[in-house]
């Protein structure tokens, strides 16, 4: 994916930022696409010489909702999706100082096993990390007005909001 990743917004080269916990974080990216995203780019966008963790969440569509068989799954955002995403990303790095985040959520015809949401923290403690990327992951489905229909194996069709 790194050839779809767009450039970073807001960010700092990682050799010139003081990673310290009292240090501002930084917002590599954030971004909800139609293209393939994946934790590498993520990883690779976050990672540097201060940072002793980083955490990572990858949501991948599953063949499976409540005991029942999923065939395809398919995202659709509001036109403020993005917007609502950088804020929460940016929201979440305020409360984390010291970290450097990146997340993307994928929208349109995913298959089973496809990657739909990627979030990556990176902190000089792992603590730190895992809390960020547990808040972000949650604040995400939360506010990002993202919805999922998906297709069961008996050819029924469910709507289920990403919202809440």
């Amino acid at each position: 994916m790194s050839a779809e990743m767009p450039p970073t917004v807001g960010s700092t080269p990682a050799s010139t930022v003081d990673f310290g916990e009292s240090a501002p974080a930084v917002v590599a990216f954030a971004h909800v696409t139609d293209k393939p995203i994946s934790v590498d780019a993520c990883v690779a966008n976050v990672e540097n010489e201060h940072a002793g963790a980083v955490v990572t969440f990858a949501g991948v569509v599953r063949d499976h909702d409540e005991g029942r068989g999923v065939t395809w799954l398919r995202y659709s955002a509001h036109p403020t999706a993005d917007a609502v995403l950088r804020q929460v990303v940016a929201e979440t790095a305020q409360a984390y100082p010291g970290t450097r985040i990146a997340a993307a959520h994928r929208v349109g015809d995913l298959a089973i096993t496809d990657v739909a949401l990627v979030c990556a923290v990176a902190s000089a403690h792992r603590g730190t990390a895992f809390a960020a990327c547990a808040a972000l992951v949650n604040e995400i489905k939360s506010r990002v007005p993202i919805w999922k229909e998906q297709g069961f194996t008996d050819g029924s069709t469910e709507w289920v909001a990403a919202l809440g």
